[in-house]
């Protein structure tokens, strides 16, 4: 079976600095994996590689079996993966559902034009609000995002990279500041 997410021996140096060094890895589709180290082990480093923001320095990166390693992030991101940052990316003043709209319109390439009238597309708000559903946000629906509670926000940004079609989701410290409950 193909990987979801195949990396081989991936490295990334700054100059003489060497920070990621020679990573392989395969994960497979449907599985949750966890990429642990102390701060400053090059974490968000690979995350920014695996999602095209830095160049890799060699090595190749493969997503469902296509080669991604030269890609752009919108690119890549359009194949199929995303990833949360470990600070909340969300537009605080659009309401949970209009968060969710976009990330949807925009994966199925409305962009950002204005001559749609998006409150006819039944299918894309059919599907924000399955995903709004299934973070339990739903009576949520008209916040704006930024009044969520802390850990809502990060529900709402990983239901963004779902809604938005994502195969693969990389979440950068997905439990920072919150609690244990």
């Amino acid at each position: 079976m193909t990987p979801a997410l195949e990396l081989v021996d991936v490295q990334k140096s700054f100059g003489r600095s060497a920070i990621i060094r020679g990573v392989s890895l395969a994960i497979e589709a449907g599985t949750r994996q966890a990429l642990i180290g102390p701060n400053g082990a090059g974490k968000s480093t690979l995350f920014n590689l695996v999602t095209g923001k830095y160049p890799v320095s060699s090595g190749r990166i493969r997503l469902n079996g296509e080669e991604i390693t030269e890609l752009r992030p919108y690119e890549i991101n359009r194949r199929g993966l995303s990833r949360s940052f470990q600070v909340t990316n969300i537009f605080s003043r659009l309401s949970v559902f209009e968060n969710l709209r976009c990330s949807v319109l925009w994966s199925r390439g409305y962009g950002y034009s204005f001559w749609h009238l998006v409150e006819n597309a039944r299918d894309v708000r059919e599907r924000a609000e399955t995903v709004m559903e299934q973070l339990n946000l739903t009576a949520r629906r008209h916040m704006p995002a930024g009044l969520l509670a802390y850990a809502e926000q990060r529900a709402l940004e990983i239901g963004i990279a779902i809604a938005g079609g994502a195969d693969v989701i990389l979440l950068d410290e997905p439990t920072s500041g919150m609690s244990r409950s």
